[in-house]
């Protein structure tokens, strides 16, 4: 049964390469798990049908979002071809910015295609924002009667994210509802100069209040984050044996209680992997925190990015990237519909087409023929330039993949040796580049039957996005997790002048205290159970006027740091308390409560002397 108390839970997967939404209504969940509905896009210059877009935005020269996916490509490329694109800003492949970059702020800037900067949140703000009104839109044309407040939201991320880029993704997901809001009472309460009546400036007030309720944000307690392998496990677990490839009705097990499988989630930027087992009653738990690495389907690219480059050279290419901006787009999703089709047995050559402006760039710029060229290069008598198209031996196409599929095996062959997953043998590959016939054939030959078992549903691509429509009916169905780090507030104690080192003592009025102090709330590796509190530490105040503690939040891959300056150490984000009644003085003892089980950090804070417990605010973004 769905425990979601709204009518319609809907899902948004913003990928790295691909992005899409998916939704079901909580009657049609109580029946059939299964039955999540995705939409259909079309890449307008091709024709293309698929179940995610393109994850591109483009914005004008005003910085005013213009269209995203497939409309934004093809916009963008006939802006170029018109030589009209100078000044507009293309965004492409951006969300892998949230897990390279450390020390995340809420302030931080995204390059574009040609290096010009704008605010990253406003990007990611604006891709949430028009996939929440496509999705509204369909389900109005559809006329199902459903209104923003009926619907709860979930938003996928990386299990191996931190907890400052997940409060990054619920941030861009609020923002656009609270500049739509602001906007709405700007215009409510002027009004227009062709309109001097108050009922003018009323129907003004509806108007543009409507268009609040269909393009708003998303509200924050209608949102929560799910962990991409998580929901591609909770999917996969509810499938018909008939649809996982790998399994049969005879010998089944992959989802019966007490067993265990890794759940291998290829995504376009990274590679997500966790270990589940399942419970006596059907819920999951987790056996060791999730890891990874940037080993998705964007190292293949790079791997023909490079494979380009021992051809016509860098400076080449960025010149024809900057030259001809329209075949470089057309380049680019020729080569990701290609390494998607090419199978493991493919023999002979492979057919790329490639933009014959380059090819002229090359051979202008050069005064050089570019077949030539090629007999200089190790792909000698096994690349051929002809035209607009490229012939590459199957053998050295194949070796695009070979970076992120060795990467990948040599992680999970690690992960296998561990202790606590001994007698873990099956693997669930989902996600988009799980797709790919050359990941799958190099997988299953570095983990062969029938030691090992390779299972893959029918819909790998889909099966985060309907996973997470899932989650969002149930999350309880999670549940336990492990800790991935130490976690820790710093924090002052008593100066022990038989211990603690010299540097670490401060005077606090007519007391010395030991500053810096790592005050453990969980340790690395611990089980965490979902919605329970792990641990609460007592703090006080260092001033009698106090009104509001702040906590700097620290995590570590060490057991047990002793202070949060220790070099295993990394700030976090703080946590907010606020103690506004000040009798007591310093006698106002305060239980901080932290719940880390979900998929994100809960704060509680309990004054002891009145009873009262607030909800703290965690800032990771500060």
């Amino acid at each position: 049964m769905s425990t979601s108390k709204k009518l319609l839970v809907a899902a948004i997967d913003f990928g790295t390469t691909y992005s899409g939404y998916a939704f079901s209504f909580k009657h049609e969940y109580d029946v059939d798990p299964t039955k999540v509905t995705s939409n259909n896009w079309t890449a307008g210059s091709r024709g293309l049908i698929s179940f995610k877009t393109p994850t591109t935005v483009l914005l004008d020269q005003n910085k005013k979002f213009h269209s995203f996916g497939y409309a934004a490509e093809d916009k963008y490329s006939d802006l170029a071809e018109e030589e009209e694109h100078h000044g507009w800003y293309y965004f492409r492949r951006f969300k892998m910015m949230l897990f390279q970059k450390k020390g995340l702020k809420k302030d931080i800037m995204l390059k574009d295609i040609n290096d010009r900067e704008l605010p990253a949140m406003l990007i990611f703000s604006e891709a949430i924002r028009f996939l929440k009104s496509h999705l509204m839109d369909t389900l109005d044309k559809r006329a199902t009667g459903i209104q923003l407040d009926d619907v709860h939201w979930v938003l996928t991320v990386p299990a191996i994210w931190d907890d400052a880029a997940k409060q990054f993704m619920r941030v861009a997901a609020e923002k656009v509802l609270r500049s739509v809001s602001m906007m709405t009472l700007e215009v409510a309460d002027g009004c227009h100069s062709d309109m001097k009546c108050h009922r003018c400036k009323f129907r003004t007030f509806l108007n543009y209040q409507y268009e609040y309720q269909k393009h708003a944000g998303i509200d924050t307690d209608n949102l929560s984050i799910a962990l991409e392998p998580e929901a591609a496990s909770l999917y996969c677990k509810h499938l018909p044996v008939e649809k996982i490839s790998g399994c049969d009705s005879q010998n089944f097990s992959a989802f019966s209680p007490g067993s265990r499988y890794l759940v291998l989630d290829a995504g376009g930027g990274t590679v997500d992997i966790t270990v589940h087992e399942v419970n006596s009653n059907g819920t999951l738990k987790e056996l060791q925190k999730a890891s990874g690495g940037a080993w998705g389907g964007t190292q293949v690219d790079e791997s023909f990015r490079q494979f380009l480059i021992k051809i016509v050279g860098a400076n080449i290419l960025v010149a024809f990237k900057d030259q001809c901006t329209s075949d470089y787009v057309d380049m680019l999703r020729e080569f990701e519909t290609k390494k998607r089709s090419v199978k493991a047995d493919t023999g002979g050559k492979v057919t790329i087409k490639i933009p014959i402006s380059l090819k002229e760039l090359f051979e202008e710029q050069t005064e050089e023929d570019i077949k030539e060229c090629i007999n200089c290069t190790p792909f000698a008598g096994k690349v051929q330039w002809v035209g607009d198209k490229v012939r590459i031996h199957s053998d050295i196409f194949k070796k695009l993949f070979e970076n992120a599929a060795e990467n990948i095996v040599q992680h999970v062959r690690k992960l296998f040796k561990e202790q606590d997953l001994e007698g873990t043998n099956t693997i669930l590959m989902v996600g988009g580049f799980s797709e790919s016939a050359l990941l799958q054939d190099r997988i299953r030959q570095a983990f062969p039957s029938p030691a090992y078992r390779v299972i893959i549903p029918s819909e790998a691509g889909l099966a985060v996005l309907k996973g997470a429509v899932l989650f969002g009916h149930n999350p309880t169905t999670i549940a336990s997790r492990v800790a991935k780090y130490t976690y820790g507030v710093s924090t002052t104690r008593e100066f022990d002048p038989a211990t603690d080192p010299s540097d670490k003592k401060k005077r606090y009025g007519n007391m010395y205290r030991c500053v810096d102090v790592f005050s453990r709330h969980v340790q690395k590796g611990q089980t965490l159970v979902v919605d329970e509190a792990q641990t609460e530490r007592k703090y006080t105040p260092v001033y009698k006027d106090q009104t509001a503690m702040s906590f700097e939040v620290f995590i570590s891959d060490d057991s047990n740091p002793r202070f949060v300056t220790d070099h295993c150490c990394q700030r976090l984000g703080k946590i907010n308390v606020d103690i506004p009644d000040l009798t007591g003085g310093l006698d106002r003892e305060v239980w901080v409560k932290m719940i880390f089980g979900g998929t994100e950090i809960k704060v509680e804070a309990r004054e002891q002397r009145t009873g009262k417990i607030t909800t703290a605010r965690f800032d990771f973004l500060d």
